[in-house]
């Protein structure tokens, strides 16, 4: 008995002390964001004191040490999730931090009319980035949540088999504009494939065509549509005219069943 009470000391201080030692790399990951920060803020003035002068050259400089931290940012919120996972021992906990996640992160998800909606807060990275996981980790919890939520409510989760999927990327417009991608540096191939897990047959080319489109706009954003391939034509319309082509269309093919229906019901009554 007394070993056994032995043992499990011996356990729980080992434990403790590893917590301890990711906590204390957590807090030099947390400085090292700090540090990238303040560099940003002293070029960001140095930047505006010139007037601009420094030309590229000065606005890259600031770009690159946004970066920096933004990366080590992204490694903090890494160790904290990996800690939060060892450390919450309470499941119902843990749902709800997921949950919160989808809200902190600002991802939101709608279906309508046939066409699912989904709106994402960034712009989708360049396709030669080797890490994506800001974005992609985050979008899989929030589709997975918004198909839990549809399910309990008893509300449709849509499933395309051949689909459109159209990328609008939305650009800030007070910023420059040399920020603005060709379409084909844009990865869509990974969001395609979060997407693919929820409501795709494939992200195959056979079953899926993409579209993209860009718009400067308040903020950062990117949307993203998708849709039946049949629908993709009218739905493009409606966007630029403004006018409501695929409300029509499904008002004459609604009237056009009623049509078939009463035509074959006067047929039978004729026989």
């Amino acid at each position: 008995m007394e070993k056994s009470n032995i043992t499990n000391k011996i356990y729980e201080q080992n434990a403790l002390a590893k917590i301890q030692k990711q906590l204390n790399h957590v807090q030099q990951i947390a400085g090292e964001v700090e540090q990238r920060v303040a560099e940003s803020r002293a070029i960001l003035r140095s930047y505006v004191r010139k007037d601009g002068k420094d030309g590229a050259a000065g606005y890259d400089g600031l770009n690159d040490m946004v970066l920096e931290a933004a990366k080590n940012s992204e490694y903090l919120t890494e160790r904290l999730r990996r800690l939060t996972l060892e450390l919450t021992l309470d499941q119902r906990k843990y749902v709800e931090y997921k949950r919160e996640l989808v809200t902190i992160h600002g991802i939101e998800a709608e279906y309508a009319e046939g066409i699912l909606r989904i709106d994402l807060p960034v712009l989708i990275p360049h396709r030669k980035a080797a890490y994506t996981d800001f974005l992609c980790k985050p979008l899989y919890t929030a589709l997975q949540h918004w198909c839990v939520k549809q399910a309990e409510q008893s509300k449709e989760i849509p499933f395309f088999e051949y689909a459109t999927v159209t990328f609008v990327h939305e650009y800030d417009r007070t910023l420059p504009l040399a920020r603005v991608r060709d379409h084909d540096n844009m990865e869509e191939k990974q969001i395609l494939d979060v997407i693919d897990n929820f409501f795709l047959k494939s992200d195959n080319g056979k079953y899926i065509n993409t579209y993209h489109e860009i718009a400067l706009a308040e903020t950062d954003r990117t949307h993203i549509y998708v849709m039946r391939r049949e629908d993709f034509p009218l739905w493009l319309m409606e966007k630029k005219t403004g006018l409501p082509y695929r409300k029509k269309a499904l008002v004459d093919e609604k009237n056009f069943d009623k049509y078939e229906q009463g035509k074959n019901s006067r047929i039978r009554e004729e026989k």
